[in-house]
Order: structure tokens, then C-alpha cells, then sequence
């Protein structure tokens, strides 16, 4: 978070992050504290609420797809390489009509999410 968050933060914005452990690890709650940096309570299933989520879960699909072959790829940087080539190819081939309906759809997984009391959705 030193390199990858701090220099890009800025005072007064909100850090969006989900409940993965390491998150709410105390240490990491502790520094986030500690910098300053702004955060938003999500409630126990809070993937629910980030259509990023779903937008990874196509992408990985989409790679297995078009690239089946990097399922044993290795860590050579010739295969990192290909690796990040094949990411790329895959994210500009995502449909635009799933981004925009996964962006529409907020509004419909805040009032799940708010009536399921923050347990589980169908999303």
C-alpha cells in the first residue's frame, strides 16, 4: 500500500475495498487509520456490491477461452509477457454492454443487499 496506494491518494477521496481478509486484517485497518485514508463500511457480503467482481469473473472466463493454453503457463518473463498480452486482448474483447449493465445494475443490488440486511443476494 506504500507504493500502489499512497502516491496515488488523495486527501478527502474514498478508498473502495471489499472484505477479503487481508483487508480487515487489524494491522491493515490500523494503517489505513493511521494514513488518513478515508474507507466505506460494506456489510458482511459487500462483493454484492461491486460489479468489478463480475467483470473479473468474465474476464478470467473470457482468457480461459480464448487462451487455454496459459492454464500451465509459467513464470518466465517471456511467459509473463504473453501472459499480460493475452490479459489485454481479453479486456478490450469484453462486451461494453456487460460494463454498462453491470454499472445499471447498482442501483438494483443496493436495494438487495439493503432488504437482505447485508447476508447474501442472488447476485
Amino acid at each position: 500500500m506504500e507504493k500502489g496506494l499512497l502516491p496515488s491518494y488523495l486527501p478527502g477521496q474514498i478508498f473502495q475495498q471489499d472484505n477479503a481478509p487481508i483487508h480487515n486484517a487489524r494491522y491493515t485497518r490500523n494503517w489505513i487509520e493511521s494514513h488518513g485514508i478515508w474507507t466505506i463500511e460494506w456489510p458482511p457480503y459487500s462483493p454484492d456490491l461491486n460489479p468489478i467482481e463480475h467483470l473479473w469473473w468474465a474476464l478470467k472466463r473470457l482468457m480461459h477461452k480464448l487462451h487455454p493454453e496459459l492454464a500451465t503457463i509459467g513464470e518466465s518473463k517471456e511467459d509473463l509477457e504473453r501472459l499480460q498480452a493475452a490479459l489485454k486482448e481479453a479486456w478490450w474483447k469484453l462486451p461494453k454492454s456487460l460494463m454498462r449493465r453491470l454499472i445499471k445494475s447498482l442501483p438494483q443490488r443496493l436495494y438487495a443487499v439493503r432488504k437482505a440486511k447485508g447476508w447474501q443476494t442472488k447476485y
